[in-house]
């Protein structure tokens, strides 16, 4: 399977001219785009489609002048936190009756046209994994969702920090 992994840039409409080029678009106004951070989309992608993964970072684009040359931003979240946006499936094929297709030509489908799901509350359970065990075992989640979802695997379980919780009485730091 293909893995690909997306840094897909963040926008703010608010602050900036309108990254879409809307005439509409015109803060505290409803043609506002409003503003949003980047999200990084991982995807596994094969013969019937593929699997995507979503986390909004809340990392938003900045203007900070040069200071000892560089620049230093205090805060790049604007006040948001990563969230685990979305999990959902790209098939080349309908998944169940009456599904309709969201595009007609889908990257993640080779072209062909795409029958999309996703859920936003799933996505916790992958980044749970990603958050536990790093990149390779959410590579694993994922080729297991897609397994379940195309292939009538098994639904992949979330992983594991891998070593036990501390007895009471040991305490923990956090620096």
């Amino acid at each position: 399977m293909e893995r690909i992994v997306r840094f897909e840039p963040g926008y703010d409409c608010m602050t900036f001219e309108c990254k879409f080029k809307s005439d509409r678009c015109i803060p505290n106004q409803g043609g506002s785009h409003g503003k949003h951070g980047i999200t990084i989309r991982f995807v596994v992608k094969g013969e019937a489609g593929a699997i995507q993964f979503c986390i909004y970072t809340g990392w938003m684009p900045q203007h900070a002048k040069v200071s000892l040359g560089s620049r230093y931003v205090s805060d790049w979240s604007d006040g948001c936190k990563v969230m685990p946006a979305d999990i959902g499936y790209h098939s080349k094929k309908p998944m169940y009756e009456g599904q309709t297709s969201v595009t007609e030509s889908c990257e993640f489908c080779d072209g062909e046209p795409c029958y999309y799901d996703g859920s936003s509350l799933n996505a916790q359970n992958p980044m749970y994994t990603l958050v536990n065990r790093g990149g390779e075992a959410l590579w694993e989640y994922l080729e297991q969702y897609y397994r379940a979802t195309f292939e009538g695997g098994e639904y992949p379980e979330e992983m594991e920090y891998p070593m036990p919780v501390r007895k009471a009485g040991h305490g923990s730091l956090c620096l």
